[in-house]
């Protein structure tokens, strides 16, 4: 049976790599995306946040 990730470390360690909390205006989801409005893109490291556990890949348009 498949281990079922932790979704709480995972979310943390997004969070961190986005520059932390004050750097995230807001957060939303659809079915297959998490949605994040970010005050400073910069700070982002893409690298970092595609290495976190279940993340499949990031890309930035539109401000989000």
């Amino acid at each position: 049976m498949a281990k079922t990730p932790d979704y709480q470390n995972i979310a943390k360690q997004i969070i961190e790599v986005a520059g932390g909390a004050d750097n995230i205006i807001s957060a939303a989801h659809c079915a297959t995306r998490l949605r994040l409005i970010v005050k400073d893109r910069d700070i982002i490291d893409d690298k970092k946040l595609e290495e976190i556990d279940i993340v499949k890949g990031c890309f930035f348009t539109a401000g989000q």
